[in-house]
């Protein structure tokens, strides 16, 4: 047993160790670990006395110490916290070959070098001598008392088999019997956890290992050697489990990854359709953890990522499944779960997610993380796995949009409601004129910015699914695999070669070489096995097209578990390939001449095999991703092709040099071929890491980008706020006219979408409007709020405030093209305004409505030189002054908003049925 540091921690060489505990082992460990003590020095105290210098076998045992200490120090460590030495083939020989005063000084020489390297407390290093020394002292009196019992077993072979299967039993089973208290008393380990078949099966298998070894030995020592052979092998596949483990858990968090994820959910959701059994899915999107990262660092980042993960592991059951989806998405499986109840278990866990403090060494402070989720039912949601992930994360986005930290149903609505054609009213007037002027609501409030996040499902195949399938993809994968694979069967059945020792010598050279293709991204794999392929169809001809097409085909699936189509297209294309190169390898003839002619169609050949095989596969993958196909082969393939000219003029050498040395041809070449291999593969990491390079140099350019534009938007934000206070104060300078600009801008907002402007020209209206006035900042308060008329010199100063405002929003650089509606928004329709005298359409459409819009609200409020006028009035004045005053498309438009409204009821008396502007 092996340790991390403070914790007892199994292993299967049978010892307790700890890596510097804080504090010792509890009082009921302590007492039974004295008790095993005592009795290992009661059994090994007489025959350590009997330690001499003529005692035999010194030479054995120093061999053995030394190969025991050195497998001390290699273990391997599993998920279980189980650990794994090879200690014990070095021990059963021990226990046949030396006394039983050099077996006990074994168990004590080997833990040496181990201590000296780790540095155990005494106690735990103690348990395990001892623990090892009973262990080793009760195999050997076994194996001599039946190894002496020459009566009862005349056979010796008999004898040393019975011998040998009774020290493997007890070091598999004493081992773990001494073990199993330990555990359960230091670490409150199950004992049935320890005493499991599993760690009871591994001890005896290497346990019999030992005593081959030692039978090697007292047969012929020379034989030794092969014994190690297996010992290395058992010992690397030892690790096993550990890389299983690692290969389905996500290493920062603890759950599984994606690939595990989408493994499971197949098989659930398998389940589910045969038995009609619910099943549910929740995918889960940690709110801002970029802002996390840039405020506290990557570091706390991962700190919230791993606490979030205990939430779940403590929130859920133990056969949900949860795990890491991406970046900050979570996905979790509930087998045997309707959506309401994985309702409650979302909300569940996002309540816990909510409620706990991360600590991290960057904030002195704990912090807190908020979590989005959504959920999605089978069968209500979706049928198959993309769909419901697909569903759950429309789900998560919906509660990202309505202010995150919430759990939403699939089923809820859809995720971007459709808008009325006119929204509710707005109603910018009090019921009666007596009241104050009632100030608008705010525009229509801004979705919240959706926090893109990239589309990933890698629980999905390289290529489309096998139920799943494109239409015309389906058709294309069919037509070529039924037409190269029955092309394939009747070259195979018309052939003429004869030659089965050379098709099997081909068939193995392609199965190596496919074995060790190499993965090119957005490509495929490349391999030398094109080379086999090309050799086959010119030694053989036709009749190896089929059987080398299923043979790479068979091995890349074993490899890489593609779908079924896949590998029907692949045996389809690679048989019509090679049927192409066997067709240019036909045209030969005798003598010196044909020679030359028939290396010149070996690189013909090569291109023919290239341009089949690329041509089909890239006109596949057009037809999926809908892409032009020459793009997708000039792209992605084209720069194989001389790669295939040279193996086609390979493959021609090797038939050339097949006719007088056969099979020896294909030996000769091979080595090169493997040698070719090697090179290719360190070009494509070469242009991997390069790649990788740009993509990280791309990826920080991406992040100060992304810097960069939350720095401008914040910028933005701030100014836009500061710019809405002035705008406030202006209005706050008359208390007849507080909240005018918020009300022109709703009512040029309204004349806006009724003139069916875009969002984006909506947006700068909006802006405009809200800030048509700012330039009166500029306006003393006794010109601005003068009683009495306006002098020539007053009112030329108050004409200044819409140059004002425009020179002023000008300054903030991000509402540029606002300024013009705030510069004319004085200007008449037949010239005759300020500050430029503009014309009819010359005017900026936005200062045109603008323009109106304040009209309309300065004559329905009152103001200090006059009282307000009633609705009709105000709007029959505005339809007076169209086509000279104010723009006539903009006077329809605010009459076709209000004009409903004023026309019905009581004929407009009051200023509540006088205007009701649509949002």
């Amino acid at each position: 047993m092996s340790a991390i540091p403070g914790n007892v921690q199994l292993e299967n060489d049978e010892s307790i160790r700890l890596e510097r505990p804080k504090a010792g082992l509890r009082l009921p460990a302590m007492l039974y670990g004295l008790g095993v003590m005592v009795v290992a020095l009661a059994v090994a105290a007489p025959t350590i006395m009997r330690i001499s210098g003529d005692t035999r076998g010194w030479m054995t045992f120093a061999i053995l110490a030394a190969g025991a200490s050195v497998a001390q120090l290699y273990v391997v460590r599993t998920a279980r916290d189980t650990a794994f030495h090879t200690t014990v083939v070095f021990v059963i020989p021990a226990i046949f070959l030396l006394p039983p005063e050099l077996v006990a000084l074994l168990a004590l020489v080997k833990h040496i070098p181990e201590w000296l390297k780790e540095r155990y407390p005494w106690y735990m290093q103690s348990f395990n001598i001892c623990n090892y020394t009973i262990v080793n002292l009760a195999m050997w009196v076994a194996v001599h008392r039946i190894q002496g019992s020459d009566e009862l077993l005349p056979s010796n072979n008999l004898r040393w088999a019975l011998a040998g299967l009774a020290a493997c039993t007890i070091y598999a089973v004493l081992n773990q019997i001494v073990l199993a208290p330990m555990m359960s008393l230091a670490r409150n380990r199950n004992v049935r956890q320890v005493l499991s078949f599993e760690n009871l099966s591994t001890d005896w298998v290497l346990a019999t290992l030992g005593f081959t070894l030692a039978v090697f030995w007292q047969v012929d020592p020379w034989l030794v050697p092969f014994a190690f052979a297996p010992m290395i092998l058992i010992h690397r596949s030892l690790a096993v489990p550990q890389l299983q483990v690692e290969a389905r858990v996500d290493p920062k968090t603890g759950l599984f990854n994606a690939r595990h994820f989408a493994q499971v959910l197949q098989e659930e959701l398998g389940r589910a359709q045969r038995f009609d059994r619910p099943m549910s899915l929740i995918m889960a999107d940690l709110d801002l953890l970029r802002d996390i990262n840039n405020t506290y660092g990557h570091l706390a980042g991962d700190a919230v990522l791993s606490g979030i993960s205990e939430v779940f592991r403590g929130q859920l059951r133990h056969y949900d499944v949860p795990s890491r989806f991406g970046g900050e998405e979570f996905a979790i499986l509930l087998p045997e779960t309707p959506p309401d109840q994985a309702m409650e278990i979302a909300e569940r866990i996002r309540r816990a997610v909510a409620a706990r403090e991360f600590e991290v060494e960057t904030s002195s402070e704990p912090i807190r993380a908020t979590i989005s989720m959504g959920v999605a039912g089978f069968p209500r949601d979706g049928s198959d796995a993309n769909e419901l992930v697909h569903q759950a994360d429309l789900a998560v986005y919906r509660a990202k949009l309505q202010g995150r930290n919430r759990v939403l149903d699939a089923s809820n609505e859809p995720l971007l409601a459709q808008p009325e054609k006119r929204g509710p009213r707005l109603v910018s007037l009090p019921e009666n004129p007596s009241e104050p002027v009632k100030q608008l609501p705010p525009a229509a409030v801004e979705m919240p910015e959706v926090e893109r996040r990239a589309a990933s499902h890698p629980h999905a195949p390289a290529g489309p699914r096998f139920f799943s399938v494109p239409r015309r993809l389906a058709i294309l994968v069919g037509v070529i695999g039924v037409v190269g694979t029955t092309m394939g069967v009747l070259a195979a059945i018309f052939g003429a070669s004869t030659d089965i020792v050379g098709l099997i010598a081909v068939i193995a050279l392609v199965a190596v070489g496919q074995a060790l293709s190499l993965e090119v991204e957005q490509t495929g794999t490349i391999s030398v096995s094109a080379v086999g392929a090309l050799a086959g169809a010119a030694i053989i001809g036709p009749r190896a097209a089929l059987a080398l097409a299923i043979t790479m085909s068979a091995i890349e699936w074993s490899t890489r578990r593609s779908v079924f189509h896949q590998l029907v297209f692949n045996v389809g294309i690679l048989s019509l390939a090679s049927l192409a190169a066997a067709a240019v390898f036909s045209l030969r003839f005798d003598g010196p001449v044909g020679e030359v002619v028939f290396i010149g169609a070996s690189l013909a050949a090569g291109l023919v095999y290239f341009l089949v095989n690329t041509g089909l596969l890239a006109f596949a993958v057009s037809v999926e991703g809908r892409e032009n196909p020459w793009h997708v082969w000039k792209e992605r393939f084209s720069w194989l092709l001389l790669h295939y000219v040279v193996y086609g003029f390979i493959a021609g050498v090797i038939a050339e040099a097949y006719q007088p040395i056969g099979f020896w041809a294909l030996a000769v070449f091979a080595l090169p071929l493997f040698l070719m291999r090697k090179t290719q593969e360190a070009y494509l990491k070469h242009t991997q890491r390069s790649a990788q390079k740009l993509r990280q140099a791309a990826e920080t350019i991406q992040t100060q980008n992304v810097s960069l534009e939350q720095a401008n938007r914040l910028l933005k934000e701030r100014s836009t706020a500061a710019m809405e206070s002035l705008s406030a104060t202006v209005d706050a300078r008359d208390a007849y006219t507080a909240g005018h600009s918020r009300r022109v801008q709703q009512l040029a907002l309204a004349i806006g979408r009724e003139l069916k402007l875009s969002k984006e020209e909506l947006e700068l209206l909006g802006h405009a409007a809200l800030f048509h006035d700012i330039g009166k900042l500029a306006i003393p308060d006794a010109i601005l709020l003068k009683p009495s008329s306006l002098t020539d010199e007053e009112w030329a100063l108050m004409a200044r405030h819409a140059e004002e405002g425009a020179s002023i929003i000008n300054r903030l650089g991000f509402l540029n093209d606002a300024v013009p509606a705030i510069r004319h928004h004085h200007e008449r329709f037949d010239g005759a305004g300020y500050p430029d005298g503009l014309y009819g359409e010359d005017i900026p459409l936005g200062a045109r409505i603008i323009h109106v819009a304040d009209a309309f609200d300065s004559m329905l409020t009152t103001r200090v030189y006059r009282p307000a006028r009633p609705a009709h009035e105000a709007l029959a004045e505005l339809r007076n002054m169209a086509s000279t005053q104010f723009c006539p498309r903009c006077v329809a438009a605010l009459e076709a908003i209000v004009a409903a409204d004023i026309d019905g009821g009581k004929g407009g008396e009051t200023a509540a049925e006088a205007v009701a502007v649509a949002s």
